[in-house]
This record gives C-alpha cells, sequence and structure tokens, in this order.
C-alpha cells in the first residue's frame, strides 16, 4: 500500500474532499498520519464514510439527498472493504468481537480436531439414514427423539446405551413412527383409551367375525369404511340415485339402509359411550387410522401385549426397546461407535489442550492489562475450549473482586465502568482485532476516530505506544484523526512523522487536510520568529509573555501588571504603545526588537477586523484566534464600563476587580437585567474568556474554537459599542 486517493462528496457532513495520503516506502514513521480537525469539521463524516466502505456500502447525504460520491482508491483500484477497519469515538461494550475468536483458535488443532469430527459426522449421517429407514422418524427429528428418549445429552453416549440395552418386549420391531406419532399419541393419552383400550379391542375384534359384518381384517377396517362412506355421501354418490352392492349380496342397498346395517354391526361398541369415543378418535385423520391399522394387523395376543405397553406408564420403556432393536440391528451404529471409541481420547486430548493453551489471547489480555492501568476487574474466556476449537463464539468473562466478594460478569452484564474503563473496554475489542489480522498477514487501513477521549493522561499515553507499535507491522497503515491538541502533538513526536501530521481546513464549498505547523511549540517556532515584523503574532504574543513573567517574577511585578492592561480594559490600557509592549518582552526574551509609537489597544482591534475579511482560514491560525479572543473581551470590558459609568453617572469609574470581566458582567446585569446586550456577553464569557490566560504548552481550549466563531462574535461585540 503506497498512496490512498480519496474522493468524498456529499458524505454526511462532507461537501467535498480530496485527499492523496502517501505512506511511503511503508516503514514505520510513513505508515500513519494524524490529521486534527475541530469538533464539527469532518470528523464523524470521514468515519463514517468509512464505516460504509467496510461493509462494500456507498456513503449518502442525509439532510439534502444529494447524490454522492465515496472513493478510496489504494494504487489506482478500489480499496477492499476486508482492508478497512473503523474504530469509531462512540463507546460500545455491548459484544464481543468475533476476533477473540480466532485468535483462541490454534490452526494445528483445529485442523486435526475437524478432521476427525468429520470422519465421525459423516459415520454418524450413515446411522441416522438407517435408524430412520427402520423407524420411519424424519432424519432432523431423529438426534433430538433419540435423546428425548432416552435422558441422554449426547449422541454418542445415547447410541451406546441403546446397543448394550436387554430387549424384554417381544413388539419392539413395530414401527415407532406409527405408534408415537403426536395425533395418535393423542389417541393414546385419552381416559377412555387408557381405561377401555383392552374392552375396546375385543368388541373391535369381533366386528370382523359377526354375522352380516361388512369389514375384513387387514383390508377393510371400520376407519376405512367410514373414510370411503363418508366420502361418497359428500359426492353426492347416494343423492344421484346410486346404490351399494356389498360382496355375497344379490340386491343393492342405499344410504338408510346402509346406516342401519353399520348401526346394527357397532352395536355392540356403540352402545357403550366411551368405547364410542374410541372408535371415533381412530377415524379421525390419517395417523391415528394408521394406529389402528397396526393394531388390527396383530395376532389378539400381541394386541393385548401392545395395548398394555401404550399404556402412558409403559412408554418409556417401550420407546427405549424400539430404539434399542433399531440400533442393534443396524452395522452403522457399531461402525460409528466403534469410530468414537477410537478417537475419544484423542478428543479429550485436543480439547484439553485447548483449555489451557491460548497464546495469542493471553498476548492481547497481557497487552492490554499492561497498557491500561488500574482496570477494576481481570479477563478469561468462559467457553475457552469450544471457542479454540472453532466450535463456539468466543465469550469474555470479568472478574471483580473486593475482599471476599466476587462477581463475574458477561459484556452485556458490565455495570458501574467509568467512561475511561468502559473506552478501555471497548478499546480490547479493537486489541483483539488486530491480533487477528496480524496472523493472517491482512493488509488494513485502521481508521480511528478520537481514541484517546475519557482516558486520563497514563491510559492516553498507552494509546499512543499501542498505535506506534501497530506502525512497526509491514501491514497495517493508520489515519488517526482528533479533536484534541494536546493528543495530535503526542503522535507527533512520537511515531507519526510530521510532514504526516495534517490539519483539516474548511473553505466555502470544500475542505483541504494540509500540513500542520507548529506542532512542538507554537510560541517558539511560530510567533517568536515573526513578532517584529507580523502585527498578529505581536498581539498573539502578549499573554504568553505576561504568563512567563508571572512564572518568574510573581504577579506584582511592573511588568506583569502593565500586560494586564493590555488584556483588559484599565485605566492605562490606551497609552501603552508597541515600543512599551517591545521594552517588557526585550527584557523578557533577550531580544532588541524596536516597535512604533502605536498605541496597542488600536492594533488589536485594527488587526482583528482583518481575519473577517479573509474567505479561507487554513492552518491553525492560532495568533488569530489569541488576536480575535483578546479583541473580543477588550471590546466588551470597554462597552461595560462605559454603560456602568453612563448608569451611575460616574465618568471616572475603573474596575478594580481581580476576575474583571466576570465583576463587570454581574454589575451590568444588575443595573440593567433586561438588556438585549446580556446574550452576546453571556457568549463571550462562555467561549473566550477563560482561554486567554495561555501559555506555550497549553492552549488546546483557544485551538477547539473555530475562527468562524469568533469572527463573527467579534463583530457581534463590535456593534455593541453602537448601542
Amino acid at each position: 500500500m503506497k498512496k490512498l486517493a480519496i474522493k468524498f462528496k456529499n458524505c454526511y457532513g462532507i461537501q467535498s474532499l480530496e485527499h492523496e495520503f502517501d505512506f511511503g516506502n511503508g516503514k514505520p514513521g510513513n505508515k500513519a498520519f494524524a490529521v486534527y480537525a475541530p469538533n464539527g469539521l469532518m470528523k464523524t463524516s470521514f468515519t463514517r464514510t468509512f464505516e460504509k466502505l467496510a461493509v462494500g456500502s456507498a456513503a449518502v447525504e442525509e439532510r439534502y439527498n444529494r447524490a454522492s460520491i465515496s472513493e478510496a482508491q489504494i494504487d489506482g483500484i478500489q480499496m477492499p472493504k476486508e482492508s478497512i477497519y473503523v474504530l469509531k469515538s462512540e463507546i460500545d461494550i455491548q459484544d464481543d468481537s468475533p476476533a477473540l475468536t480466532d485468535i483462541l483458535v490454534n490452526p494445528e488443532n483445529k485442523s486435526r480436531y475437524d478432521a476427525i469430527l468429520i470422519d465421525i459426522d459423516k459415520q454418524k449421517t450413515k446411522l441416522i439414514a438407517s435408524l430412520q429407514k427402520a423407524s420411519g422418524v424424519p432424519k432432523k427429528d431423529i438426534e433430538k427423539t433419540l435423546l428425548d428418549d432416552t435422558g441422554f445429552h449426547e449422541f454418542p453416549e445415547c447410541i451406546n446405551s441403546l446397543g448394550s440395552r436387554r430387549i424384554l418386549c417381544e413388539l419392539a420391531h413395530l414401527n415407532y413412527s406409527i405408534l408415537f406419532d403426536p395425533k395418535a399419541i393423542d389417541v393414546l393419552r385419552s381416559p377412555e383409551f387408557i381405561s377401555n383400550s383392552k374392552e375396546f379391542n375385543a368388541r373391535y375384534q369381533e366386528l370382523f367375525s359377526q354375522e352380516g359384518s361388512i369389514y375384513q381384517k387387514g383390508v377393510f377396517n371400520p376407519a376405512r369404511a367410514e373414510t370411503s362412506f363418508s366420502t361418497l355421501d359428500k359426492q353426492g354418490f347416494f343423492n344421484g340415485g346410486h346404490r351399494l352392492q356389498m360382496r355375497g349380496e344379490t340386491t343393492a342397498i342405499g344410504k338408510v339402509e346402509l346406516d342401519e346395517r353399520l348401526k346394527k354391526i357397532h352395536a355392540r361398541i356403540d352402545g357403550d359411550e366411551s368405547l364410542k369415543k374410541i372408535r371415533s378418535s381412530l377415524a379421525k385423520n390419517a395417523q391415528a387410522q394408521a394406529l389402528s391399522d397396526l393394531i388390527e394387523s396383530l395376532p389378539i395376543t400381541q394386541v393385548d401385549e401392545l395395548l398394555e405397553n401404550l399404556r402412558p406408564e409403559r412408554q418409556a420403556e417401550f420407546r427405549q426397546d424400539i430404539w434399542a432393536r433399531h440400533v442393534q440391528n443396524s452395522s452403522d451404529a457399531a461402525n460409528f461407535l466403534e469410530l468414537h471409541e477410537q478417537t475419544k481420547e484423542e478428543i479429550k486430548t485436543i480439547e484439553m489442550a485447548a483449555t489451557q493453551a491460548a497464546p495469542k489471547w493471553t498476548e492481547a489480555v497481557a497487552l492490554f492489562n499492561d497498557r491500561f492501568v488500574d482496570m477494576p476487574f481481570s479477563l478469561s474466556v468462559a467457553n475457552q475450549a469450544q471457542a479454540a476449537l472453532g466450535k463456539e463464539k468466543a465469550r469474555l468473562k470479568f472478574t471483580f473482586k473486593d475482599g471476599d466478594d466476587i462477581v463475574e460478569w458477561s459484556r452485556s452484564e458490565i455495570k458501574t465502568l467509568s467512561q475511561g474503563e468502559k473506552r478501555a473496554l471497548y478499546l480490547l475489542n479493537f486489541i483483539f482485532e488486530v491480533e487477528a489480522r496480524s496472523l493472517v498477514s491482512q493488509k488494513t487501513l485502521f481508521i480511528i476516530d478520537d481514541v484517546a477521549d475519557s482516558f486520563d493522561y497514563k491510559n492516553k499515553h498507552a494509546i499512543v505506544q499501542y498505535l506506534e507499535d501497530l506502525d512497526d507491522n509491514p501491514n497495517f497503515f493508520q489515519i488517526i484523526l482528533t479533536h484534541n491538541f494536546d493528543f495530535f502533538r503526542t503522535l507527533a513526536n512520537n511515531f507519526v512523522h510530521r510532514d504526516r501530521c495534517l490539519m483539516a481546513n474548511r473553505h466555502a464549498a470544500h475542505i483541504t487536510l494540509s500540513k500542520a505547523d507548529g506542532i512542538k511549540n507554537y510560541f517558539i517556532g511560530i510567533l517568536k520568529e515573526k513578532v517584529h515584523i507580523n502585527p498578529r503574532a505581536l498581539c498573539a504574543t502578549i499573554p504568553f509573555t505576561r504568563n512567563l513573567i508571572e512564572y518568574t517574577k510573581g504577579e506584582n511585578h511592573p511588568d506583569y501588571l502593565k500586560l494586564t492592561c493590555l488584556l483588559h480594559w484599565k485605566e492605562g490600557t490606551d497609552a501603552i504603545t508597541e515600543m512599551d509592549y517591545f521594552e517588557i518582552y526585550n527584557r523578557t526574551f533577550g531580544t532588541a526588537h524596536v516597535g512604533q509609537n502605536k498605541s496597542i489597544k488600536d492594533l488589536l482591534h485594527e488587526q482583528a477586523t482583518a481575519p473577517s475579511n479573509e474567505a479561507d482560514h487554513a492552518g491553525l491560525n492560532l495568533e488569530d484566534k489569541i488576536l480575535l479572543s483578546m479583541a473580543i473581551r477588550m471590546k466588551s470590558e470597554e462597552f461595560l464600563i462605559r454603560k456602568i459609568r453612563e448608569i451611575n453617572q460616574d465618568p471616572g469609574y475603573w474596575c478594580e476587580s481581580k476576575s474583571q470581566f466576570g465583576f463587570l458582567v454581574k454589575e451590568y446585569t444588575k443595573l440593567q437585567p433586561r438588556s438585549n446586550a446580556l446574550r452576546t456577553l453571556e457568549k463571550v464569557s462562555i467561549t473566550v474568556s477563560s482561554n486567554i490566560h495561555l501559555n506555550s504548552f497549553m492552549y488546546e481550549p483557544i485551538l477547539d474554537l473555530t475562527i468562524d466563531h469568533l469572527v463573527r462574535l467579534y463583530q457581534e461585540v463590535d456593534g455593541l459599542l453602537e448601542l
């Protein structure tokens, strides 16, 4: 993978973005890009687009339903979806990653294990086919029926037990599916059949031998007769004037005579309501009729034995005898049991090894435990043997221990974790995924979105270490997106080459990614170099210089107090010139810059209007953001002081509070609680007031502000002075 060219148009929040990521020679330091993008600019849209590409779909534009383009090409060829993995900023700890199963599987053991199971399964399939043929039970139901009837949980143990069972019943050769069909069982379970089956059978047998009977045993019985005559009647046979002539008779009879004859034949049974119900139930469906035919086909002595075995309390033993007969008559059963016995110890050995040896799993968890400290749980796999052999998806088990109290939870049951702990747990899936892809040498582009959110500094450093480990793998490439400048700078200072540290810039109709400057130390690298030639840089250095004096000379030093007058509108502010500032600056930094005799306050407001007229604001723009923030607060305080003077009729009023802006807002609110200006002043308080007190190593809050927002707020504050 050398070059990744993306072309995104109308992809969620991205209007247009085209960029080529050049991974160079594929060596560490060249295979990772870091992209700094303030919130709301493009991170989520970029991530969602790659999420779609990772499943082979296309991105969409959800708001206006515009046509979208989402292309990602590697060296001119569309990137395969398998080569993309997206780590989102959202925390999701509900499911264990499939990759966990992948890294648990030992390929050699699984290969032999699968070969054994395939042979056993083939023999099992033959056995089930022979049992189906003997019993009439559908193939798909054979195993479940056997286990239900015998009470075993494993098929081999069940077959082994039936193969050695002593069969006492002489009727074990009968068809299982006829005897125990659910619809036939309903008849056998009826109170009438249980109480009167023998009496019914005796009278039923008489139907074939009594004088005037139309039945012939094994050929035409009452159930079939009822079906035949009922069908003729329903089809209009008798209504059409037709008649029936019985075998051996010379005259035909109609329906009335037929009903009379049947009534006379069935009198011994139908005269008893219980026996009549049994006869009706044996004729109501095909399954019950088949049971009736079976009973009828047996000698009278065997019928009594069958009826006895079909009683509820005897059925379980009868079922097992029938299955035992089928198993013992099947050569496939003997072959199955022989193969199972031969391989049983080897299977057991492989499964025991699987419960003990899972090197990649151990490495991944050790890595997690080493990198992410202070986790409140220990990890294990609840079904390690099954997962290691690919029989089940792996399930993590989390063990929490406090003294003698121990709680074990699955991932979906995890509760009471902090956001940082939840994010660490979410990253565990990522670690498993990385290990799984490493095992198969899968070339992968990882899209990583704000992975450091919710972590403390020690665990942020752990993440950077892990991402650096990824960079060492020749098959792994990364695009790491973040809105946290401190994390962005940490990446640059560790393993992401400076040429691959990019800044997302918004333009009128498109977004660009450009090389970021001033990552290591913006003050030394950018501002200090041009403070004497660039008015914006000059203004932006004021907070830095003031902070340095605060650390070295204290808050009561005259230089500190004078620079404070450039961050607030105070009594001496208007008189401080560039020349005055450079005297302080030169004393602090040992330089010899010469300034003009021009008011810093005037310079500040003059320069603050410039960004408003610029169409594009590429780069970090730190000096512009500091400049605008200072000008916004200066104008706000000037407005507040002038209004308080006017309301209190005190033209000489100056604020003496150390927290000047907050004090002035409270004072003005008391005097003018319904003023429209308060809404704007609240924005100033939230957005810039506390972010101006900066130093050279902690300016993330002001960087995360968009320049567009500051320009609009400055224009809004500027309008207050006209009120």
